[in-house]
């Protein structure tokens, strides 16, 4: 809505006038409108007087009327005898001494009250926009903290989930670089396993008369009860535990006594030379209600010299060494 020049004098006088404040204490004194009407002020003191006219509608048309009487004073001489007069629109009753007339005094007053409240109600609705739009920058820097503030808090966030999943993927790649070494730890076993039956099926092929012997029952099989401790169980330079076998041995039984229960899911069974090259292995190894494990083997596959047996056990899809022992064969 666009305010014409009447409208902005009823704004500013009804919104600044004296009746629509709690008090008119803080009013400028005649002493003081008449010293700024004259020029006659510091500048502390004209500040104080421009601050107070911009919200005091009354003091401005007091010192609008003193401002045009002093001009007029210098244009007459003063004369004491003059009467005193009330200015226009002055609600407490303040008069001032001039040298002219009430009639000329009333109409100068009319004539120069217009174009300063017009200007004094632009001057009001200047300061309340400059007020609101200072307001509005502060909020707009406000939400601007408040999104820097956000926005850091979720770049914070984004490198962390980055660092998480970098390491869990170099988790994954660890397993997947063990579960691929087991893989071709077993591949290598197998094959050696192949070559071996593949070299007795041709030694049987060769040797019928052997190979029926020895699909007859065997008689006399030497039966070996190894422990933990006993067995040389430890580290790869652990001294063996002996095994003595007469020399016309062919097949011996070994008992495989735990140190301890255990739970696994499933067992197998590795067996590797001296030199730690796997020799043979089982993945069908079954415990006993006594808590061990036997094994048969022939000298033909084992013959004398020193071997390790190697228990695993299954836990949570893991494959984990439970027992070793090492032994030394001698055929005597």
């Amino acid at each position: 809505m666009r305010l014409d020049s009447e409208g902005l004098r009823e704004l500013y006088q009804t919104g600044t006038a004296r009746s629509a404040r709690p008090s008119d204490d803080n009013c400028l004194t005649e002493d003081m409108l008449a010293g700024a009407a004259a020029g006659e002020l510091n500048q502390s003191e004209r500040e104080k007087v421009a601050d107070h006219l911009v919200t005091c509608s009354d003091c401005a048309k007091e010192y609008l009327a003193i401002k045009s009487l002093k001009s007029w004073a210098h244009d007459e001489p003063a004369n004491d005898s003059t009467p005193l007069i009330a200015l226009p629109s002055s609600e407490n009753g303040r008069r001032y001494r001039t040298n002219v007339d009430e009639t000329p005094a009333r109409s100068r007053t009319v004539s120069f009250y217009f174009p300063y409240a017009v200007a004094a109600a632009a001057v009001v609705l200047s300061l309340a926009l400059g007020a609101l739009l200072i307001s509005k920058s502060r909020e707009n820097q406000r939400l601007l903290a408040d999104a820097n503030n956000r926005q850091s808090t979720n770049n914070t966030g984004d490198s962390k989930t980055a660092e998480e999943l970098a390491q869990s993927r170099r988790l994954l790649e660890e397993t997947t670089r063990r579960a691929e070494q087991e893989s071709a730890a077993r591949r290598v076993a197998e094959e050696e396993l192949a070559r071996r039956d593949a070299a007795q099926n041709r030694n049987n092929q060769r040797s019928p008369e052997r190979s029926t012997e020895r699909s007859t029952p065997d008689v006399n099989v030497p039966i070996i009860d190894l422990n933990p401790d006993d067995a040389g169980r430890g580290g790869q330079n652990q001294t063996a535990t002996t095994i003595q076998l007469p020399s016309d041995t062919d097949l011996f039984t070994l008992i495989l006594n735990l140190s301890g229960d255990d739970s696994s899911q499933a067992y197998s069974l590795e067996v590797t030379d001296r030199n730690n090259r796997t020799i043979w292995t089982s993945r069908d190894l079954r415990k006993s209600p006594y808590n061990n494990f036997t094994v048969a083997m022939r000298r033909r596959l084992f013959p004398g010299g020193e071997y390790r047996l190697k228990i695993y056990g299954l836990r949570g899809g893991r494959r984990e060494l439970i027992e070793e022992y090492a032994i030394r064969l001698l055929y005597q």
